[in-house]
């Protein structure tokens, strides 16, 4: 009796025990490893999502410092100020010598950027050409006796008081003159005295296939930016009022004055609280028509006052349901201002 009870107790666990037991430690490791999973999704989520948040900084800072410059004019000379005294300072669409786009059209994922920087390269031509030709003849710069040396691989501008620009990079440079190329479709013959500026250009654009922002210059640098980026678009605000400049001399017509002086007038729009109106993209390509070739413009340009970005990156991974990062930033450009300081590194309006 004695026997048979020592031996019933220490026969350790039964079956049923042994069944509970692994079910409950099977329990206990797949909600520690659940955990572990969610713990590594989590984190990685939130990785991805700083990292959405860190290119859109970037993009913020770049775009942000390259639309603060756009417009900036000239410092000296006849013509010294704002640029869109003159031609707009910005092209809704790929300008430049590769892959030019026409200019009917519009792209809200585009924007081409120019200003003049801080450079003493600024005179004129000293004698009437066609720079498509390949070769021009600077006068000396503004304020200056020397010949104006214009260095290998800048860019150019040159414009007239009607309101035609044309880019340029230029090639070499001798005393006999400036070997230059044109960026985009040739504007035709300039007359001796038409502006000649050192300018910088910046071209933005979204390309879908690559989920890339990439920059182009308007001659040979195409690169991206920044990577998994799913959506770019520009909104633009301005003068409710059609513009009034630029105005050319008597006796000599553009997009906005015909022969005899007479302004050819315009929609006026009507106002938001801030003063501004906002411009549709059909505003930009239905005329009049300004500059010529590669720098055509709707005249409508001209009344830019800010522009509005928004960008979507990308901020989840594989069967990640988690949406793309959004940011919305405006800029208005100084140098767009008629109120403003305007001018900017080159100058002054």
């Amino acid at each position: 009796m004695t026997s048979k009870t020592m031996t019933r107790n220490s026969s350790g666990f039964t079956l049923a025990e042994l069944m509970v037991a692994l079910a409950l430690s099977a329990i206990v490791v797949l909600a520690v490893a659940a955990l572990a999973v969610t713990t590594d999704r989590f984190a990685r989520s939130q990785s991805r999502l700083m990292d959405a948040q860190q290119r859109a900084r970037v993009i913020a800072e770049m775009l942000g410092r390259d639309l603060r410059l756009a417009g900036a004019g000239l410092d000296r000379g006849p013509m010294s100020g704002a640029l869109n005294q003159v031609f707009t300072p910005m092209w809704p669409r790929r300008v430049g010598r590769v892959r030019p786009e026409a200019a009917s059209v519009v792209r809200p994922d585009a924007l081409t950027l120019v200003w003049v920087p801080d450079t003493i390269v600024q005179t004129t031509l000293a004698v009437g050409d066609v720079p498509s030709l390949g070769r021009i003849v600077l006068a000396p710069c503004v304020g200056g006796a020397l010949p104006c040396q214009v260095t290998r691989g800048a860019t150019l501008a040159i414009f007239d008081a009607p309101g035609r620009a044309e880019l340029l990079g230029v090639l070499d440079n001798d005393v006999g003159g400036t070997t230059v190329r044109p960026l985009g479709v040739p504007a035709g013959a300039f007359a001796a005295g038409s502006t000649v500026s050192e300018v910088v250009i910046r071209g933005y654009y979204f390309d879908a296939a690559q989920s890339q922002l990439r920059f182009y210059d308007a001659d040979s640098t195409d690169q991206p930016v920044v990577d998994d980026v799913t959506g770019l678009t520009f909104e633009y605000f301005g003068d409710p009022a059609p513009p009034q400049l630029p105005r050319p001399d008597p006796g000599v017509e553009n997009c906005l004055f015909d022969m005899a002086g007479t302004w050819r007038g315009g929609v006026t729009l009507t106002a938001n609280s801030d003063g501004l109106a906002a411009l549709p993209l059909a505003m930009f390509q239905d005329g009049p028509w300004c500059s010529a070739g590669g720098t055509s413009f709707d005249a409508d340009l001209l009344r830019v006052r800010r522009i509005r970005v928004l960008v979507r990156l990308r901020a989840s991974g594989p069967r990640d349901p988690r949406p793309d990062y959004r940011a919305v930033f405006d800029v208005s450009p100084p140098n767009l201002s008629r109120t403003g300081p305007g001018g900017g590194p080159g100058g002054a309006w």
